[in-house]
């Protein structure tokens, strides 16, 4: 872990704005069961989507749950390795992998 000065322009609940110091632009800081909640309503979404209906929205809704896993993923192990508890339960069996197509066949 390091310690940086941080610019806060915002310290609303759920929806801080801060800028780090080697970024341009400032960012939204996004707690932790508040990404959770957004990674399970994706999935949601996915898991409701069938893909030979509308295809487009489809691989719209996976990149969009993929990458909430990604970042989900990442606090995880972050919080994890700085011993930190979750503030959330998950499923570990719940993710956006088994909806990616083996290849690049339709559907």
């Amino acid at each position: 872990m390091e310690t940086k000065q941080i610019e806060v322009y915002s310290e609303a609940t759920n929806n801080a704005i801060v800028r780090m110091p080697s970024r341009s632009f400032p960012g939204v800081v996004v707690q932790g069961d508040s990404l959770s909640i957004l990674f399970d309503d994706a999935m949601e979404i996915l898991e409701r989507l069938d893909p030979k209906r509308d295809e487009d929205l489809f691989f719209v809704a996976l990149s969009l749950a993929e990458d909430l896993e990604a970042r989900l993923k990442h606090y995880e192990a972050v919080t994890s390795k700085h011993g930190f508890p979750l503030p959330y339960v998950r499923d570990p069996t719940r993710s956006a992998a088994r909806f990616a197509p083996a290849d690049n066949s339709d559907f």
